[in-house]
C-alpha cells in the first residue's frame, strides 16, 4: 500500500481538483486535443471540461454504471478529447478507469477485459469490430460506448451487450449531478504494465495516489497555472493518463495532447500553442534533432524540455543543449507502480551530472538496496526502491507479485542504480538487461552510450545472447543515420578505443528500425526473441 496523503492537501480526489479549477479559472484553457467526433482539434476551458464531464457522468449514472465498476477506455490520441472526458466522468461516479493499448491483438484485449472484469468499453468506430469479436467471451461486459455516430441497427446488434453513442450521451442532456461520494482511498484507475515478460499486470491506483502523483510530477517539472504542457504520450499509458494529465490538473495548467508524434506537426503545435513545457521519450528528441527543422519554428515560449520513459543517451543530451540554447533540460525517471513518480534531474545539473537521473521528486523517498535488502553506500550498485503516497495499492488479482514488489510501503523497481557522494542517482540497467559475460557484469546502457557517440549511429539497443563458454555475450542492434554507413569492424574498433575489452560487442546487427512500444520504449524482449531464433554463438 502507499503512504497516506499529507495533511496539507486541501483537495484529495481527482474530481475535487477539476471542480476547484472550474470555479477559480473557468475561462482558462484546460485541454487542447483532437476529437474523434468532431474530427479536428478542440479546446476546452476548465468550466467546459467540468460541465461536459458532469453531463457524461450523469449519463453513466443513468446507464446504471455503479461505483467501483471497471470502465475500459480503448481509444488513442486521435480521440484525445473523448479519452479525457471519459476518464474524468468515470471518476465523478466512482468508477474505475482501465486505459487499454489500442495496438493490442484480440486475444490481448480479451485478456485485459476478462482480467479487470470490465463492465463497459468506451471505444471508437474503427476499433469497434475488434471489441465486438471478443465481447461475447467477456462475461462481465454489458455495454459498449462508441465515440462516433452509429447507424441505428448497431444499437440492437447484440441482445446482451448494449451499444451506445458517446455523442448521444453527452449532447442534449438535462443536467444533474449524481450524488455519489468519492473518497481519497477509493480506487481510481487500473494501469496495465507493458507485459514484456508475461501477461500485463494491472497496477491499481487510488484517488489519493493519483493526486500525489500530480503533485510530485508537477512539482518536479516546476509547473504552474501559466504553463502550456505538450506531449504525445499515448493516453492509454501511465505517462499519458497519469504523468501528463494529473500533473497538469493539480497545478491548473493547460494540457496539449498531440494526436501522434510527427516532427513537423509537433514543432508547429509548439509554435501555435506557445508551449512552455514539452515532455517526450528520448527517441522523440533524436528524431527532432535528426530532422534539422528546429530553426524553422519560433519557439520563444518554450522553457523546458523533459525526457523520460527510457535512458537518454548522453550524446543526445549534448545535442539538445546545442540546438535549444537557453531552454532547460530535465530528466524524469520512475515507474507505473510508483505513480509514475521517481527522480528528477534539473537543468543546472544536466552537464555537471551528465548521465544522472537526479534526486527524488517531491514527496518521494528513495533507498538503494543489495540482494540481501541492505542499503548500500555511495557508488555501490543496488536496486532502487520508492516510498510515497503515490505508490500503487497493489496489482489486480496478483497477490504474489504485489508481495514481491510492494514491501513495507516500498516499491521495489527492478532497476539497478548507484548514488554518488552528492546524492545524485545514476541508472545502470534493468536487472534483466545486465549482461553477465564470463563472470563480468556489463551494463547494456553503458555499451549503448558508447555506440551512440559514433556519428553514423542513430539508434542502438544492446541485449545479452547465449554463449556456450561465456554464459552470455553482447549483441548490439544498430540503426544508422540516413546516408551514413560504416562496417561493423569499424564500429568494434570505435568501441575498443572507449571501453574495456570485455565490454566491447563482437556481434553487431544492422537493422532498419528498433521495435518499440507505443511509449517509444525499445522492446528488448523482441530483440531477445530474435537472438533466440538465431541460436547461441561459440565464437
Amino acid at each position: 500500500m502507499s503512504l497516506p496523503l499529507p495533511s496539507f492537501f486541501q483537495h484529495r480526489t481527482i474530481p475535487q481538483f477539476l471542480r476547484c479549477h472550474a470555479e477559480k479559472n473557468p475561462n482558462k484553457t484546460a485541454v487542447v486535443a483532437w476529437s474523434g467526433i468532431e474530427r479536428k482539434k478542440m479546446r476546452l476551458s476548465y468550466a467546459e471540461l467540468n460541465q461536459l464531464t458532469d453531463l457524461l457522468a450523469a449519463s453513466f449514472y443513468e446507464l446504471k454504471i455503479q461505483k467501483g465498476e471497471r470502465m475500459a477506455i480503448f481509444m488513442d490520441n486521435e480521440h484525445g478529447i473523448e479519452c479525457i472526458l471519459s476518464l474524468y466522468a468515470a471518476h465523478k461516479i466512482g468508477a474505475i478507469n482501465v486505459p487499454i493499448n489500442t495496438r493490442y491483438s484480440e486475444p490481448e484485449l480479451k485478456y485485459i477485459l476478462e482480467h479487470c472484469e470490465a463492465s463497459t468499453v468506451i471505444t471508437s468506430a474503427n476499433l469497434l469490430p475488434k471489441v465486438q469479436r471478443i465481447a461475447k467471451e467477456c462475461p462481465n461486459l454489458r455495454r459498449i460506448i462508441v465515440t462516433d455516430v452509429l447507424p441505428l441497427e448497431s444499437s440492437s446488434s447484440n441482445a446482451v451487450i448494449q451499444i451506445y453513442s458517446f455523442q448521444n450521451l453527452i449532447e442534449d442532456r438535462i443536467y444533474f449531478s449524481p450524488s455519489i461520494s468519492v473518497e481519497e482511498n477509493d480506487d481510481a484507475d487500473i494501469l496495465y504494465t507493458s507485459g514484456t515478460t508475461a501477461h500485463p499486470k494491472g497496477v491499481i491506483h487510488t484517488h489519493a495516489s493519483a493526486v500525489a502523483t500530480g503533485y510530485s510530477v508537477g512539482g518536479a517539472l516546476g509547473l504552474s497555472g501559466e504553463d502550456v504542457y505538450q506531449s504525445a504520450f499515448p493516453f492509454f499509458t501511465s505517462s499519458g493518463s497519469h504523468f501528463n494529465l494529473l500533473s497538469v490538473l493539480f497545478y491548473g495548467a493547460t494540457m496539449v495532447l498531440d494526436r501522434k508524434f510527427d516532427v513537423e506537426e509537433t514543432l508547429s503545435t509548439m509554435e501555435a500553442e506557445k508551449t512552455t513545457v514539452y515532455v517526450g521519450v528520448p527517441a522523440v528528441y533524436t528524431f527532432i534533432l535528426e530532422s534539422g527543422k528546429v530553426p524553422s519554428y519560433k519557439l520563444t515560449s518554450l522553457r523546458l524540455l523533459d525526457y523520460g520513459g527510457a535512458p537518454m543517451p548522453k550524446q543526445v543530451i549534448l545535442d539538445l543543449l546545442k540546438n535549444f540554447p537557453g531552454i532547460e533540460l530535465r530528466q524524469t525517471y520512475g515507474l507505473t507502480e510508483a505513480g509514475p513518480t521517481g527522480t528528477c534531474l534539473t537543468g543546472e545539473y544536466v552537464l555537471g551530472k551528465l548521465g544522472s537521473v537526479g534526486k527524488p521528486m517531491p514527496l518521494i523517498e528513495v533507498k538503494i538496496v543489495d540482494e540481501k535488502d541492505q542499503e548500500v553506500g555511495p557508488n555501490m550498485i543496488g536496486e532502487i526502491c520508492y516510498r510515497s503516497p503515490a505508490n500503487m495499492r497493489g496489482y489486480l488479482k496478483n497477490d504474489k507479485a504485489t508481495k514481491e514488489t510492494l514491501r513495507d510501503n516500498w516499491v521495489y523497481s527492478g532497476d539497478l542504480v548507484y548514488r554518488d557522494e552528492d546524492g545524485f542517482i545514476y541508472h545502470v540497467d534493468r536487472k534483466k538487461d545486465m549482461v553477465i559475460r564470463g563472470g563480468f557484469n556489463i551494463s547494456s546502457q553503458e555499451v549503448e552510450n558508447c555506440l551512440y557517440q559514433h556519428p553514423a549511429v542513430l539508434e542502438v539497443a544492446v541485449v545479452a545472447k547465449p554463449h556456450k563458454k561465456l554464459g552470455e555475450d553482447i549483441k548490439a542492434f544498430i540503426v544508422f543515420r540516413e546516408a551514413k554507413s560504416v562496417t561493423t569492424e569499424e564500429i568494434i574498433t570505435f568501441c575498443h578505443e572507449r571501453l574495456a575489452d570485455f565490454k566491447v560487442p563482437r556481434d553487431i546487427e544492422i537493422i532498419e528500425a528498433l521495435p518499440r512500444n507505443p511509449m517509444g520504449k525499445v522492446l528488448k524482449t523482441e530483440l531477445r526473441k530474435r537472438v533466440e531464433k538465431i541460436g547461441s554463438d561459440n565464437k
